[in-house]
């Protein structure tokens, strides 16, 4: 995409059959109010081998769709690869983030963090959004990041988050699937990490994460301590 804006905010979407959220996601992305903190937006959409209608209802928004190999973690960095902006913003496509907030945490880069997060547990969580076991996993997981890498944030996982683009094009992201947001994490322990407290809704659609995956994160930060990535 030929992009000559001068200051320019990329919103990726990791998406894989995601038809009942997907619309509600890009609508909510505030290009108005970035417009007016002097941004333009850049929405790509990176799409897992979608089954359902993802894709068509996406390019009936105007958004670019880029089709990624199987995993989050491949679209993720195919998202990467392909953004132009000076942050570049992770949001999940199942309508359960607040794209809003994406305002305020461009506020948080501008004042000189690298990377924000907009933490579920730091704001607020509706009423059956999140199973019992998968807060205490989020929270386990988060401590164990925590603990390994000397770093104070309350939301490992959060599927929204903004990055200084700087840091991300002098680093390769590792990870496979949901290991995505651990290898993120991993790459910016060093530098400085901000949260935002936001809400947390229902997804629409059904969930992709299995148990399996908490424990594929936690390989994941050991591996980015103790190993050559």
């Amino acid at each position: 995409m030929d992009m000559n804006f001068e200051k320019l905010v990329s919103v990726i979407i990791p998406t894989l059959n995601e038809e009942e959220g997907i619309e509600e996601v890009i609508e909510d992305i505030p290009e108005e109010g970035l417009k007016r903190l002097g941004y333009e937006t850049e929405i790509l959409v990176v799409d897992g081998g979608s089954s359902d209608e993802t894709v068509e209802k996406v390019k009936e928004k105007g958004v670019d769709v880029f089709q990624a190999g199987e995993g989050k973690a491949e679209g993720v960095r195919l998202g990467f690869k392909e953004a132009q902006g000076d942050y570049v913003f992770l949001i999940d496509g199942d309508g359960s983030y607040p794209g809003e907030k994406i305002i305020d945490m461009v506020n948080e880069l501008e004042n000189g963090c690298d990377m924000v997060l907009g933490s579920r547990f730091a704001g607020e969580i509706q009423q059956g959004a999140m199973t019992t076991k998968n807060k205490i996993g989020n929270k386990i997981l988060t401590f164990l990041a925590n603990r390994l890498y000397g770093t104070d944030v309350s939301d490992l996982c959060t599927g929204l988050r903004g990055m200084d683009r700087n840091v991300l094009e002098n680093n390769k992201v590792p990870g496979r699937g949901f290991e995505i947001e651990a290898g993120i994490h991993t790459v910016f322990s060093h530098e400085n990490i901000s949260e935002i407290g936001i809400r947390y809704d229902k997804r629409k659609g059904t969930s992709k994460l299995k148990t399996v995956d908490g424990l594929k994160i936690a390989g994941r930060l050991f591996k980015g301590k103790f190993k050559k990535r």
